[in-house]
């Protein structure tokens, strides 16, 4: 007769198992005479070797899983990979999300963790004021529990899915995080919110993916309108929303602000506030009144609600803006503003081909600015809804 040979893994399991499941194998192990008796034995020594496991897993008090290394969750991965991310880890632990990634998410399709490096860790400390170490982040928990949250979206987000904008799945603090592609000689280099470059992507996990960045991530703290006021490069247009009282009629929370940079002024022979006054203000009237064309040129610069670069529709489209006039934005190949209201640029091709650039274009490595009202985006040209005034209104 066949015998069932036992390897010694599972005598060592079932030695482990309470009285009442061996009762159960020797009792069923009696009956099966006659009905392929071994089959049936066989069965039962995995079944039995099965809950051995299972139960062992429960009770294991450091909390060790039986798993293969090629099928690890998220948290599973962390907790075996501590030389690079204990500390994060622990502050995964102590914000109570640690086993919220070691299980499958109830509400989408898996989570993404862009997950710091320790020495990203150590670098914020280097550069907050408010903590001088990382026992001192440790102690202020309600600190932990949005930054571990902030880190991590409610879906499963490859790379393949990144846009040149702002991801459309939020993280679990309910924020968006930007997106850009750069290049690093021949190999692209996405950074995440323009400061945490992506160092290894893609790391897929039973329950999603790992994303680890050299920086760590942190919630934006100012408006579009205060950025723009710590912004020396910006500070002809900034002194203009200020002069223009435009902060007081702002009774929305998003916005998106369309910025020149003062060496687009420069270009225009506008050098300072003083300038821009001269050459578009309606005299003996209130900067901030609705009538002034100041205002409705500097007004003209916010758009209502906040469009990071891939939520302008695509063909064309207008966008209201707080001058109550709209602002046009041909999406196509490239994103142009306001194709066709002023001749902005004259380029000819050896071919002797002359191409009229009759639009505003973006500057792509100062687009994407993200702010808590929304995002700031650089542009090439002065931004008018018709041509400037060559002389100044002031004058008889």
């Amino acid at each position: 007769m066949r015998q069932t040979i036992v390897s010694p893994v599972g005598l060592n399991f079932i030695s482990k198992l309470d009285m009442d499941l061996v009762r159960v194998f020797i009792y069923w192990s009696k009956q099966l005479i006659g009905i392929r008796r071994h089959i049936m034995v066989r069965f039962l020594i995995h079944w039995i070797i099965l809950s051995a496991v299972m139960r062992s897993c429960e009770s294991d008090p450091h909390g060790s899983h039986w798993f293969n290394e090629d099928n690890l969750t998220i948290c599973e991965y962390l907790r075996s990979n501590q030389k690079e991310y204990a500390k994060f880890t622990r502050l995964l632990d102590e914000g109570e999300m640690l086993t919220t990634l070691c299980a499958y998410n109830p509400h989408g399709e898996g989570y993404t963790l862009f997950l710091p490096t320790d020495e990203a860790i150590d670098h914020f400390i280097e550069q907050n004021q408010d903590y001088g170490n990382f026992e001192e982040i440790l102690l202020d928990t309600d600190f932990i529990y949005i930054l571990t949250r902030y880190h991590t979206i409610n879906r499963k987000v490859h790379t393949d899915e990144f846009p040149d904008g702002a991801l459309t799945d939020r993280t679990l603090t309910g924020d968006r995080l930007t997106i850009g592609l750069y290049t690093d000689g021949d190999n692209p280099l996405y950074k995440v919110n323009n400061v945490a470059p992506i160092i290894k992507s893609n790391l897929e996990m039973t329950n999603g993916y790992v994303h680890v960045i050299s920086e760590v991530l942190q919630q934006a703290e100012i408006s579009g309108y205060d950025w723009l006021q710590q912004q020396e490069d910006y500070s002809i247009l900034a002194q203009a929303m200020e002069l223009s009282g435009i902060k007081e009629r702002m009774w929305f929370d998003k916005y998106t602000i369309l910025a020149e940079h003062d060496s687009i002024y420069h270009r225009n022979e506008i050098m300072n506030i003083e300038d821009l006054i001269k050459r578009v203000a309606t005299p003996e009237i209130p900067y901030s009144d609705l009538s002034n064309f100041f205002y409705q040129f500097t007004a003209y610069h916010i758009l209502y609600g906040d469009f990071y670069l891939n939520d302008f529709y695509e063909g064309n489209e207008k966008y209201w803006t707080m001058g109550n006039e709209p602002v046009m934005i041909s999406v196509g190949l490239e994103i142009r503003i306001n194709p066709g209201v002023d001749t902005l640029g004259i380029t000819i091709s050896e071919s002797g081909d002359t191409t009229i650039i009759d639009y505003i274009s973006l500057v792509w490595e100062d687009c994407n600015i993200m702010t808590k009202s929304g995002p700031v985006h650089s542009i090439s040209d002065l931004l008018v809804a018709e041509p400037l005034p060559k002389e100044d209104l002031s004058m008889d």
